[in-house]
């Protein structure tokens, strides 16, 4: 690979290479590579390059790409021409808009913008929708063959000119949701919904709840054409408007007076009864009011006190007076309980001192002396 009295050169190898299809030699060391064109590839540019598959987009527009020694070939689809089928074919230059109208390129078509009065593919026919054969709100379009008017025509109305009203309430099924009743007007309907509903075709359920009819914080559940109130505890009514009068019923007992509150009520006791309704009769007893050992009867309001023999009073606090009126004859009565005992006078003997003592009768006069009984004492008669 070199040569020269130091093997200073490098020595050629291109001379007689085998580079192909006019790829460039280029020279190494004891050897030399082959630069090729664009179509073709390989050690000596032998071998083709398939431009189809290495550049999926070598043909444009749709166009199909078909490989070939050396080079491709795109084949247009129809409108489109060049090498990579970039170019539109001007479909204008070989056209005929008649009438002065202008002509406008498409992609394998054109288009003749006709002028006033004019229609068809080439604005050759008169346009019949000049004259407004169609209905007012209909759209008018001129057949491209023939030049006739075509009326599209709006909802509601049908025909030729679209003059002619479509009855919709006897097309069909009715078109008012819910019973509605439907009615027929020009061009449309409109329907008379039942009670409860609305909207354009009844679709909507009123709700009745909406102006808040209820009261006093009441529920309101929404129903077909009405409402119901579902009220809060102690009040009632449609719109639970009224307050219940929980003493109605007269709960208070034992003449308890009753106050009417909101969902309840209060009762106000007679002395002597206590209770949420007056139903407990108080026991005066309880604090033993009688004395001397007394029997306690608890009344309404009050206690009555079943004296032991001997007492008297409210309470038996009383010792009855045995000695009134003066039981004793002849002494000093001394009062007990449920007793006395009388105290003689000198003389006198007896439970009641009703017994005068015989002092004559111990014989205490001698020597054959007549005794006479005395008051407490006695004389002799010698």
């Amino acid at each position: 690979g070199f040569e020269g009295p130091t093997c200073e050169t490098n020595v050629d190898d291109c001379p007689g290479h085998r580079c192909l299809h006019g790829g460039t030699c280029v020279d190494g060391v004891n050897t030399y590579n082959c630069q090729c064109p664009p179509e073709w590839t390989g050690r000596f540019c032998a071998e083709d390059v398939d431009e189809c598959q290495l550049q999926p987009n070598a043909c444009h527009n749709g166009g199909t790409c078909f490989n070939s020694q050396g080079g491709h070939t795109c084949v247009c689809v129809n409108g489109w021409t060049g090498e990579s089928c970039s170019d539109n074919i001007d479909d204008c230059a070989t056209a005929v808009c008649l009438n002065g109208a202008t002509c406008h390129d498409r992609v394998a078509s054109f288009y003749c913008a006709c002028p006033v009065g004019k229609t068809g593919l080439l604005c050759h026919l008169d346009d019949a929708c000049v004259s407004n054969p169609c209905h007012d709100g209909a759209v008018c379009d001129t057949n491209p063959v023939n030049g006739h008017a075509i009326c599209t025509c709006p909802p509601g109305f049908t025909g030729g000119a679209c003059d002619q009203d479509v009855d919709e309430c006897s097309i069909g099924a009715n078109p008012c949701e819910h019973f509605g009743r439907c009615v027929n007007t020009q061009g449309s309907f409109r329907c008379r919904c039942g009670q409860g509903y609305a909207g354009p075709r009844c679709e909507s359920d009123v709700n009745e709840c909406l102006s808040g009819p209820c009261r006093n914080q009441a529920t309101c559940l929404d129903r077909i054409g009405r409402f119901t109130c579902i009220c809060m505890a102690g009040f009632s009514g449609p719109l639970c408007e009224l307050e219940v009068d929980e003493c109605q019923s007269s709960p208070c007992a034992n003449g308890g007076f009753c106050h009417d509150l909101l969902n309840g009520f209060s009762c106000s006791c007679l002395p002597g009864f206590s209770g949420p309704t007056c139903q407990l009769d108080m026991d005066e007893c309880a604090s033993t009011p009688c004395r001397n050992g007394a029997k306690c009867l608890d009344r309404p309001n009050g206690y009555e006190c079943l004296c032991p023999e001997g007492f008297e009073g409210l309470l038996c606090e009383l010792n009855v007076d045995d000695c009134s009126p003066d039981p004793c004859h002849h002494g000093t009565c001394l009062d007990g309980i449920s007793s006395f005992s009388c105290a003689c006078a000198a003389g006198f003997t007896g439970y009641r001192c009703e017994l005068q003592l015989d002092e004559c009768q111990s014989q205490p006069c001698r020597n054959g002396g007549k005794c006479i009984d005395r008051i407490n004492a006695y004389q002799c008669l010698c």
